[in-house]
């Protein structure tokens, strides 16, 4: 851990002003204060990273036993120099506060102030001590006045700091040997919550506004995470704080751990099982622009999120049972190198899946080889890459520097290839209009997807698929949901026991497959109002200029086969992706005989399913013509659906294809001979960017 000097929290002061303020809000960050003349630190308990609030503090000595309170958001604790109660503003200056009665001559080192009472609690072994009580209420009798509540030899607990739980009013710590110790602190009764797995001198602990308790170890600065409400409570390795022979901690326990919109970090973009998010202890990293991080850039986010700036690793070879593969590494700086990948498909990373440890890197290119075990699944599966300054890290966790990139690799067979389309990491755009046979508003964001397959052949026999997207888009008040058909493969041949079918990132246990029909068509999302999430003030999904940056919806389904099917007679590249009407709801005057299922949008002169009611054809502005395999297309030949070879910038609700894009439509009437690179050319301020 390295603790960098902040400009704008260093604070020198020749004077000391006795007009304390109060800090001006909950902070969410935890204060940590160190060493024998005291120093005053920020920290980011989610990643460990730390700054210097200010190394000057109007003290000589030692201030130990801190804890914040929520009552007048000023920091309390015991200054050495003065022998007596302080406190602390938001100018950092430590401020002794007179007139305490009834603390023995000595010096504490451990206690925090309570969220529900106005009072500094303070703690000390030995019978001549023990759990004292101060109020901090200048209405209270009892102001300033140290009441014993019980002595150290009948509570003797080997601590070195505690904090009071924000929901309970209880106080919690952990003593040098493991064992957490639940505090009555009306009564000083203790319970002995069991060892949670790891030993040393935690002389800074924490809570946060949801109940989750975080112990920092002095000795490596290791921050642990405990929920204390379990039945058996362990410790789980939570950020890589600073060392500290001298450490005492203090937070605001009725704030979050990261504020909502805190875009200071970097975490990965795995399936939460992986560990993603910071409730599940996810890898993530503190941003640092001009540090070190894989790729040509790095940028933080306020929640995990697929749609990131991944470009730090290439995969030269595949990933063959029994081979061996090439990856190259681009670094920004030295540094060490860790990977994992899930070789059997459990959803985890697990401590024998790390095949690349402690790897140095420099500036620039690095190549690293791993060998694929004979044993590992063959399909899709997940692989974390995590650089940093530490050379030793787990799978999760949180880092004070560095960058965390996830990346979904294919696992074969000997003799396996990929066909992907439109590329490995490339995406097409597919973009619908949903008020077909009407033209409606037609400005094609109904449903926006980033979109791509892939086709897995074995000697010329084709034996599985995958389709994988992003919903980017949805300005539809229709609800629907979206297909695709694999034509020609009967729907019997799909295995559905191996399927693999996620939609934000969380595995599905239904079978996408439509029952009742000859053809595989696969429901991947059948409605698509189910998974998308809307913040407040927004109608739509990311189709408004207030409401882009939401975290796009990730899908992927894995079709094994039963039978392979010949290469030559296998539908791949694109497939057939199509929008349907969703069950259950109004889509619309044209279906007036309850059959929502039988209307459905595919891509221009693409032939609907067998589930389509062919009423509908020729209908409103529809000039299909099934005789010469033309479908869903106006007099002018403007479509109902378009692909675009690229990640595309899709028109903001209510603007017409036509206004965005002006050169769209002679492109559309000559059948792409003219304008074929149209979508580059957006009207200024008429679209939403990816």
């Amino acid at each position: 851990m390295r603790i960098s000097i902040g400009l704008m929290g260093l604070i020198f002061l020749s004077t000391f002003n006795a007009i304390a303020e109060p800090f001006a809000t909950c902070p969410s960050k935890a204060f940590l204060i160190q060493q024998s003349k005291a120093n005053l630190f920020g920290v980011n308990l989610a990643t460990g990273n730390s700054q210097t609030l200010s190394s000057q503090m109007n003290t000589s000595g030692k201030v130990n036993a801190i804890g914040f309170s929520v009552h007048d958001r000023f920091l309390y604790g015991f200054g050495y120099e003065a022998n007596t109660l302080v406190k602390i503003g938001r100018d950092y200056q430590v401020l002794p506060i007179d007139g305490i009665t009834g603390l023995p001559n000595i010096s504490f080192y451990v206690g925090d102030v309570a969220v529900s009472d106005n009072a500094y609690y303070a703690y000390r072994r030995g019978a001549s001590y023990g759990l004292y009580r101060i109020s901090l209420d200048s209405e209270d009798p009892t102001y300033k006045q140290a009441t014993q509540i019980i002595d150290g030899a009948a509570l003797d607990l080997r601590i070195y700091d505690f904090a009071f739980h924000p929901l309970t009013g209880l106080l919690y710590s952990v003593d040098s040997n493991g064992d957490l110790h639940q505090l009555d602190p009306t009564t000083g009764s203790s319970q002995l919550l069991g060892n949670v797995g790891q030993s040393g001198t935690f002389g800074a602990v924490y809570f946060d506004a949801s109940g989750k308790f975080y112990i920092s170890r002095n000795s490596d600065g290791y921050v642990f995470r405990i929920n204390v409400s379990e039945s058996s409570p362990t410790a789980e390795l939570f950020a890589y704080g600073p060392s500290s022979s001298n450490n005492d901690g203090a937070r605001c326990a009725t704030a979050p751990l990261v504020d909502d919109d805190d875009t200071s970090i970097d975490y990965g973009d795995a399936p939460s099982s992986y560990g993603t998010s910071l409730d599940d202890n996810g890898a993530r990293h503190a941003l640092d622009l001009n540090g070190l991080y894989l790729g040509t850039a790095v940028s933080g986010e306020a929640i995990p999120n697929v749609d990131d700036d991944d470009d730090g690793v290439a995969f030269v070879t595949g990933f063959e049972t029994g081979l061996e593969t090439i990856v190259i590494t681009s670094a920004s700086a030295e540094g060490f190198l860790n990977a994992w990948i899930d070789w059997d498909h459990s959803g985890t990373f697990d401590e024998n899946e790390q095949d690349i440890e402690a790897a140095p890197v420099i500036a620039g290119t690095n190549i690293s080889t791993i060998n694929v075990p004979i044993s590992a699944v063959v399909g899709q599966t997940w692989v974390r890459f995590r650089v940093s300054a530490e050379s030793e890290m787990s799978a999760t966790g949180g880092v004070d520097n560095g960058e965390v990139e996830d990346y979904l690799i294919d696992v074969t067979s000997n003799g396996v290839s990929v066909q992907a389309y439109p590329g490995g990491v490339d995406w097409v755009t597919l973009a619908y209009e949903d008020f077909w046979p009407q033209k409606g508003d037609f400005d094609f964001n109904d449903l926006v997807l980033n979109y791509r397959t892939k086709t897995y052949v074995k000697e010329d026999q084709v034996i599985s698929y995958q389709v994988e997207g992003e919903i980017t888009g949805v300005g539809a008040s229709y609800h629907n949901g979206f297909a695709v058909r694999l034509q020609g493969v009967d729907a019997s041949n799909i295995d559905t026991d191996k399927i693999h079918y996620e939609v934000a990132n969380q595995l599905q246990n239904t079978n996408p497959v439509e029952t009742g029909r000859d053809e595989a068509i696969i429901m991947i999302v059948p409605d698509v109002w189910d998974h998308v999430v809307l913040p407040a003030g927004c109608e739509y999904f990311r189709v408004q200029t207030n409401c882009r940056d939401i975290n796009k919806v990730y899908f992927r389904v894995r079709l094994p086969l039963i039978t392979p099917i010949a290469q030559a007679n296998a539908p791949s590249g694109l497939l057939d992706p199509f929008i349907f009407a969703a069950a259950g709801h109004y889509h619309g005057p044209h279906i007036s005989n309850g059959n929502t299922r039988g209307w459905e949008v595919h891509l221009k002169n693409q032939a609907p399913t067998e589930a389509f009611d062919d009423s509908l054809l020729t209908t409103g502005d529809d000039y299909s013509d099934p005789d010469k395999s033309l479908y869903y297309q106006t007099d002018n030949g403007l479509p109902w659906a378009l692909k675009i070879g690229d990640a595309w910038a899709h028109p903001i609700e209510k603007v017409d294809l036509l206004n965005a894009y002006p050169s769209f439509e002679a492109f559309s009437q000559t059948n792409g001979l003219q304008n074929p690179t149209w979508f580059n050319n957006p009207t200024a301020q008429k679209t939403i960017e990816q």
